[in-house]
């Protein structure tokens, strides 16, 4: 589950930058969790908890959780990889463990030893050395700061989901993250441009949106959660994080015909080499269940 976590996520940046430069950004978005919802919701139904989804006890927080780690970073996603390549995107969302520190300080009451500074500031450096050599792939900015600011929407849907997990279920949260968030696009859709639903006669346009719901949504979310419900969130975090820039970078080669210069792939290793600093160590075997320093250290993958 954790090496099949790796290969779709791996695909996220290229299939997101492909649908995010050819189709309508709101059909993208919504269709993608419409697809996702579809894929899920038959699980979440077929293990007796639709219920769940619609409880008045969750689903305000449900509801928050699907706005902050689906809708908005579907969005900011979209919206930035529109107008930064997907190997720019890939580097910038290994800021990931920087947020995840950040906020296992503030809301898990941890203090960073120096092993998690140094290695945070690796990271940082590998980031910053690959945009200062080449910044006018990461311009403009603005699109820059979407997609770097995603890991951090993402990180906040762990704190999020944490108290209701127990006594929900991976399976049942992931069907809130897209059924709530396919609600709330496609009424976007619908008032913003219903006009685009249009492009759906094309086929490559169909497939875009069916590839990217079904690989980076559903099968990544369902991955990782049957990876982390098994095995030590750090472990499996460094099991699957290291590999999945290099594969993006790849998928960016082969399917949009981009290029990473050396700088970048300089920087990306460099900032591996922090994330392998942060994590390396764990026991491969989770011993306790979920805990509010486990949530907030927990590297996402995409879209759960």
């Amino acid at each position: 589950m954790a090496a099949l976590c790796m290969v779709t996520a791996a695909t996220q940046p290229a299939l997101m930058r492909f649908g995010a430069t050819r189709l309508d950004p709101m059909l993208f978005a919504a269709g993608c969790t419409v697809v996702a919802t579809l894929c899920v919701i038959p699980v979440v139904y077929a293990r007796g908890e639709l219920s769940t989804l619609i409880d008045r006890r969750y689903r305000t927080r449900l509801l928050a959780l699907s706005t902050i780690g689906t809708v908005v970073t579907t969005l900011t996603l979209i919206f930035g990889l529109r107008r930064i390549d997907a190997v720019a995107g890939t580097l910038l969302l290994q800021s990931e463990p920087v947020y995840s520190l950040l906020l296992a300080t503030l809301f898990a009451g941890e203090r960073p030893r120096f092993r998690q500074l140094a290695a945070t500031a690796i990271i940082i450096a590998g980031i910053a050395s690959a945009i200062g050599a080449s910044g006018g792939a990461y311009a403009p900015a603005w699109a820059a700061m979407l997609v770097a600011g995603t890991p951090l929407l993402w990180q906040i849907s762990h704190i999020i989901s944490l108290p209701v997990m127990p006594p929900l279920s991976p399976v049942c949260m992931t069907g809130a993250r897209y059924g709530y968030a396919a609600i709330v696009l496609t009424l976007a859709l619908a008032v913003l441009n219903p006009r685009a639903v249009r492009q759906l006669a094309d086929p490559v346009v169909l497939g875009t949106i069916v590839a990217t719901g079904v690989v980076c949504y559903f099968l990544a979310t369902l991955a990782w959660y049957a990876a982390i419900t098994r095995l030590s969130l750090a472990w499996t975090t460094a099991l699957v994080i290291p590999g999945i820039p290099l594969l993006s970078i790849l998928c960016a080669i082969v399917f949009l015909g981009e290029r990473a210069t050396g700088r970048d792939l300089i920087g990306i290793l460099v900032a591996i080499s922090g994330v392998l600093l942060l994590v390396l160590g764990a026991e491969g075997v989770r011993r306790t269940p979920a805990t509010s320093t486990e949530a907030a250290e927990a590297i996402h993958q995409p879209m759960n």
